[in-house]
């Protein structure tokens, strides 16, 4: 087997590849963090091959109770993804698959690309509807890009953003940001009754150092960007620096962050929590979302869930529901500073157990969906604000 992660997002090390049914290898380290949870890799293959992959590290990745339950995803085109044989054991996570062609590669989650990013941005200025700003460039020297999605006409409008891959790894929630793109350019008629009311701010990947260099957590600094939104250096964290100030010249009306969870198998928003209102607002719009689509659920959040004897920080790092004084998370500072309703959404790396649907390509169709259904708890909250 000859194992290639010099691409786009790629990130693996290889131990030991001479024994299709001993492989091993280790997960690396974001740049400049400890952190490691993704993996993305190509491979040559013998077709029709029994392989045996065991990652050696994957109880000191960062979210190590994540393993439970997890299937890796699989691909013989970069297009189409399949969960494929996983299993935790000896503190190893073990991929077991026999290929059916000469090329594979596989993933922590369903990639999505550079080129990708570019394309959705183009399909979206190609649109009357879309136009796109640069709002500065990354410590790489990518561009900070704000995509403005709105009707010409009234300037008094409500203004809606979203963010989308603060943390590079989560790439369903650039899948989320897809559907909703297609769905507002579709011009249906919910979205233009909602395009009638507001203006949508998207910042498609907030983190696109990190999405190139195959981080899962941070950028290219190696700064997580949603601890970085008290006073965000321009510096160290241009992308939330930038992001910032653009909300601070535009207004900010309703804003979701929205992100991938790696251990609770479910979709879920954390509300806002800053007065009896805004956590009406939080509950009635989850609501909606519920009765919008299947794949949502109201009952399991970060304050529900039961993480047992986790050894990863997802209730104390990740849980947005903590008092934070500093708001030096997205989600926190926009209803600080604007007063707002402030929403995170979180999406399962696996399985989701409201709709589980095994080894179906669950990945790109499903969050396609999700993100176009948002829709309408949008609509819902503006028409009722």
């Amino acid at each position: 087997m000859k194992i290639n992660n010099k691409f786009d997002g790629g990130s693996i090390e290889v131990i030991n590849n001479t024994d299709p049914r001993n492989i091993f290898l280790k997960l690396t380290s974001d740049n400049r963090s400890t952190d490691c949870q993704w993996f993305y890799f190509d491979c040559e293959v013998e077709k029709s091959t029994a392989y045996t992959m065991s990652i050696i590290n994957a109880a000191k990745s960062s979210f190590a109770k994540a393993w439970r339950g997890y299937q890796a995803l699989a691909s013989y085109d970069k297009k189409h993804w399949f969960r494929v044989k996983t299993h935790f054991e000896d503190d190893k996570l073990v991929i077991s698959h026999r290929p059916k062609s000469t090329k594979v590669s596989y993933a922590y989650f369903v990639p999505y690309s550079y080129q990708q990013h570019q394309t959705l941005l183009q399909t979206a200025v190609n649109s009357p509807l879309g136009s796109l700003t640069s709002l500065g460039k990354t410590p790489d020297g990518n561009s900070i890009d704000l995509l403005t999605i709105q009707k010409s006409g009234d300037n008094n409008k409500q203004q809606v953003w979203l963010t989308a891959r603060q943390h590079p790894g989560e790439t369903m929630s650039q899948w989320f940001i897809e559907g909703l793109i297609n769905r507002l350019l579709s011009e249906d008629e919910l979205s233009k009754k909602i395009l009638e009311r507001c203006v949508f701010h998207i910042v498609v990947n907030m983190n696109i150092d990190g999405s190139i260099r195959g981080n899962h957590r941070t950028n290219a600094k190696g700064f997580n960007l949603n601890r970085q939104w008290q006073a965000p250096s321009k510096i160290d964290v241009p992308e939330v620096y930038f992001v910032q100030q653009a909300m601070l010249d535009k207004g900010v009306d309703l804003f979701i962050d929205v992100h991938g969870d790696e251990e609770i198998p479910y979709n879920f928003i954390m509300g806002s929590n800053a007065s009896c209102q805004l956590r009406k607002q939080a509950k009635e719009f989850k609501s909606n979302f519920a009765e919008s689509t299947a794949d949502f659920q109201t009952a399991v959040d970060y304050d529900s869930f039961n993480y047992g004897q986790s050894s990863c920080a997802s209730t104390a790092c990740c849980n947005s529901n903590n008092k934070n004084k500093e708001q030096s998370k997205a989600r926190d500072y926009v209803e600080h500073q604007f007063g707002c309703l402030s929403l995170l959404l979180e999406m399962p790396f696996i399985d989701n157990a409201s709709t589980p649907r095994g080894d179906i390509d669950c990945a790109t169709q499903r969050y396609l969906d999700l993100g176009a259904a948002i829709l309408e708890p949008i609509y819902e909250h503006l028409h009722s604000s």
